[in-house]
């Protein structure tokens, strides 16, 4: 038995261990029979492939207007690294300019991750802001100020302050 596991050991570490993201093969430092395996593993990704992951989540580009909230939800997944996490934040937030929704994907094997903030005004969504920061779990929620989006802790701190991207 001890034989068959050593075995399947180095034989896992042999088979072909990559995944697919925005139309590049990304290696992984082994080969997962399971998704839920390769995404509980901290070191899921081969460490020589870290900074071109990291890079190709923080600068894939995302269109400025959708149609939909479904669509802009749809861009930002397309964005998330497979087995990483994603999903929204702080919102949706009345304003006398139309609502603003938060998303967020984690840049993977790091402390930051990317945020996206759309507003809903005249039947569209448009990207108001996009940035990476680390601390990504210490943002907890937003809100708009004389033009500014503020972002804060759970308790309210005041972490970073943006200016709204206006419509290209």
């Amino acid at each position: 038995m001890v034989a068959v596991l050593a075995g399947w050991a180095l034989v896992r570490r042999l088979l072909p261990s990559s995944i697919e993201y925005r139309g590049q093969k990304i290696k992984l430092t082994k080969f997962y029979l399971d998704y839920d395996d390769y995404k509980n593993d901290p070191d899921n990704i081969d460490p020589s492939e870290t900074e071109r992951v990291q890079r190709m989540v923080s600068e894939a580009p995302i269109a400025h207007s959708f149609a939909s909230r479904k669509a802009a939800v749809d861009a930002v997944f397309e964005i998330k690294f497979p087995g990483y996490a994603s999903g929204g934040f702080g919102g949706p937030i009345q304003t006398s300019e139309g609502s603003l929704n938060g998303f967020l994907v984690e840049i993977p094997r790091s402390d930051k991750a990317r945020y996206f903030v759309f507003r809903f005004d005249h039947g569209k969504y448009v990207l108001v802001d996009d940035f990476a920061a680390s601390g990504a779990l210490e943002i907890e929620s937003f809100r708009e100020e004389q033009g500014n989006l503020v972002y804060c802790t759970a308790s309210g701190k005041r972490l970073l302050v943006h200016p709204i991207l206006q419509a290209q």
